[in-house]
């Protein structure tokens, strides 16, 4: 009975779980192979999820002796509570873009909730009878398993399994093909499954000769324009053509600690902040390069990314400089194929730059810089038109740098030797070793700027310098050293210059975001009239107005970072964490549940 009870309740789950897709935007894009994927993904999942009482309940009050009545009662209680749970996550994902979490319990539970959750007397009505009806299903669903027991059919545990199994291999199967060949129709639907996670094999299957890795990292999804859930700018782009265009050049170090803008270890880049703007308290969009590369051309949230990728959403940044007919060029010392840089930022951009020969970072690193000497000086015979740059140093993150290189800051190791660090050891030679690698990027850098200078291209050119993401050397005495452990300052806090022509030199306290360059450029230089609320979960970068729950991370681990430091951290597994800005964790910090709800909707609101 308990089994045959199972399969009833796999049944109504599925179709719980099936209903999440019709109130999307994504049925415009569905085909044939997306429905069978779905439809299929939602049976084998709800088996999953079905099989939670079965096993926790009903087979262990089995096993005790218990009568059928009270196992299979108590079984239809725990089946009914999870039917309910996944209606409610329904309407959770549909508000907020994301299933029940952490963040959704500490909504419900925090100061303020009543604020948010204010339900009339008749919606509570509507959903007693809901609960209600949800209940007589499961009695029903249960009298039906007993009426069935007594046909005492053959075989029907082989024939459930079997069918259970079959269907997810099938669908396993089918998100292996979509994810090796971009099929978005399959893979947009995944997302729909709360915490459903099925398997890809790209590198398996590159490696068996079967896929080209390479050429699907630059492969776009068959994706017509508008045809995605993202309404990315917010209102259609106003614009007007600029008097004049300056050039742009963006200088990026990864993994770049702020605790290194000093005169010692950054001369030529404190010399140019000398003349410009120089943000004390910026913070990157992630601990990572992808969300950080990602914030700061598209001005929003890598929580965008799949999404981003599979409708072809090119930065408003990119977009608008293509418009204006600029020269643009990237100069990667690391591949911009993985990740898919390439294809995110800079489609339809020809002869760009996606890597650069070297066999170190080092040499890399020198390579780009000549690369860009190299079209600079090369620009004189070539044309006037405008161009836009990106240069991006690899060395403060691999933290390897020839030995003679090594003699500027003292004592120093010769390679990062992870092994030997823990939270007692002195961090001063690791650390210097960093600063090493970071002094040579600068000098680097100054060799760029000279270059535009020699040229006299200075005044006509805006310059930006800032870190993807941070990189901790135990500051917090937590034992974290590099990057991607956590959302504190030495993480995700970068320096951030910013040159223009005719630029009053300031040393500007206020937060600043990654999320504020790409609006600041649009707005400033580019000629786009919309607000920028309408192109960036940011603002301008002179605008002082606070910046509080400044969010951080993909769409599996991200974290709010308030004013006074604390973060709001969410993690992969849907539970909230909160730290302190130095790292310790604050178990009963009062979460006011009103500020949590508009920072959430401000993060999903350019989904449609």
């Amino acid at each position: 009975m308990g089994f045959i009870y199972y399969l009833l309740c796999t049944l109504v789950l599925s179709v719980v779980l099936f209903s999440y897709i019709l109130r999307s935007a994504s049925l415009a894009f569905m085909d044939v192979g997306g429905w069978v994927y779905f439809v299929c993904s939602c049976l084998s999942h709800a088996a999953l999820l079905a099989a939670v009482p079965f096993v926790l309940l009903f087979l262990p009050v089995a096993l005790l002796g218990a009568g059928p009545k009270w196992s299979g009662g108590l079984m239809c209680a725990g089946e009914v509570l999870l039917i309910i749970a996944c209606i409610i996550n329904g309407y959770v994902y549909s508000l907020y873009h994301f299933h029940i979490n952490g963040l959704v319990i500490s909504m419900l539970t925090g100061p303020g909730a009543s604020d948010i959750f204010v339900f009339s007397p008749w919606l509570y009505l509507k959903a007693s009878l809901y609960i209600l009806a949800i209940i007589a299903l499961g009695a029903g669903l249960l009298w039906l398993a007993f009426r069935v027991e007594q046909l005492r059919l053959r075989h029907v545990w082989r024939g459930g399994l079997l069918t259970l199994l079959g269907l997810t291999l099938v669908a396993q199967g089918m998100h292996v093909y979509a994810a090796a060949t971009l099929k978005r129709s399959v893979l947009e639907a995944t997302g729909y499954l709360p915490y459903y996670f099925p398997i890809r094999m790209n590198s398996t299957l590159d490696k068996l000769g079967l896929i080209d890795g390479e050429r699907l990292s630059f492969m776009q999804f068959d994706s017509p324009a508008g045809s995605g859930n993202v309404a990315y700018p917010l209102n259609p782009l106003q614009a007007t053509e600029p008097d004049s265009l300056p050039n742009i050049v963006i200088f990026g170090i990864d993994s770049w600690n702020y605790r290194t803008m000093t005169p010692e270890c950054v001369p030529n880049i404190y010399m140019l902040a000398d003349s410009a703007e120089h943000y004390t308290d910026h913070f990157s969009s992630s601990n990572g390069t992808r969300g950080g590369l990602f914030g700061l051309f598209t001005g929003v949230s890598s929580y965008y990314w799949d999404s981003f990728e599979r409708a072809a959403i090119q930065p408003l940044l990119v977009t608008r400089l293509r418009q204006l007919h600029y020269d643009i060029q990237a100069y990667p010392s690391a591949t911009l194929a993985d990740p898919p840089f390439a294809k995110m930022f800079f489609a339809g951009v020809p002869d760009l730059n996606t890597d650069t020969p070297g066999k170190s970072v080092y040499e890399r690193d020198c390579q780009i810089t000549r690369n860009f000497i190299a079209d600079i000086d090369r620009r004189d015979t070539t044309g006037q038109k405008p161009f836009f740059k990106f240069v991006f140093y690899d060395l403060p993150h691999a933290i390897q740098i020839p030995k003679d290189h090594l003699y500027h800051f003292q004592p120093s190791w010769e390679y990062a030797d992870y092994m030997e660090l823990g939270n007692d050891d002195d961090p001063t030679p690791f650390f210097n070793l960093y600063r090493n690698c970071v002094w040579t990027v600068d000098s680097l850098i100054g060799e760029g700027i000279r270059v535009l200078k020699r040229h006299h291209l200075l005044q006509n050119t805006v310059i930006v310098i800032t870190g993807d993401h941070g990189q901790e050397f135990n500051e917090n005495h937590k034992n974290y050293w590099g990057h991607w452990a956590n959302y504190s300052r030495p993480q995700t806090g970068v320096p951030m210059v910013y040159y223009y022509p005719g630029c009053q030199p300031h040393r500007l306290n206020h937060r600043t975001t990654h999320y504020d360059i790409s609006a600041t450029l649009l707005k400033q230089w580019l000629g786009v009239e919309n607000p920028t609320s309408d192109l960036s979960m940011g603002r301008l970068l002179s605008d002082p107005t606070p910046r509080d729950w400044h969010v951080v991370g993909n769409d599996l681990y991200y974290a709010f970072i308030l004013r006074d430091g604390t973060i709001v951290e969410k993690r992969g597994a849907g539970n909230v964490v909160i730290f302190d800005k130095a790292m310790n964790q604050l178990d009963h910090y009062p979460l006011n549940a009103r500020q949590l709800n508009d920072a959430i909707i401000n993060l999903n609101r350019f989904y449609k």
